[in-house]
């Protein structure tokens, strides 16, 4: 099933052709998003074992909620993967920080190893920040 949608051609009178685009990938975007949270708020409010049903109200209630607190996509297992080597690599380096250990050439080479796994890990998180929500 195809949802078409009309847009009075006054608001889209200032668009170039490269906005008129991404205006449509957006939009689709945004919907997508609606869908998928009123079928995850249908799912959580179905008391019955009958089949799925979106009603009006389901979407107005998932428009609502993406307007007020944004629809958040679930983390990829790679940025969970990073958030833990980043927490776990900063106790380790925290833990192994003991300057009179630091005589051996061994010991020095382990704790710059965790902590430069700790830092790289923690600014790529940090730089990304905008795709983890």
């Amino acid at each position: 099933m195809n949802i078409e949608i009309e847009i009075q051609d006054s608001k889209l009178q200032n668009l170039s052709s490269t906005a008129h685009s991404e205006i449509i990938k957006v939009s689709q975007r945004y919907l997508e998003d609606v869908l998928d949270e009123a079928s995850r708020i249908e799912e959580s409010r179905r008391t019955s074992v009958k089949a799925p049903e979106i009603t009006a109200s389901l979407i107005n209630d998932a428009a609502h909620y993406a307007r007020t607190f944004g629809i958040r996509k679930k983390k990829p297992k790679r940025l969970v993967f990073l958030q833990i080597v980043a927490f776990i690599g900063s106790i380790f380096t925290g833990g192994l920080f003991d300057v009179e250990k630091f005589k051996s050439l061994g010991y020095v080479l382990l704790f710059l190893l965790i902590f430069l796994v700790a830092v790289v890990s923690s600014v790529y998180l940090i730089f990304n920040d905008n795709q983890n929500d």
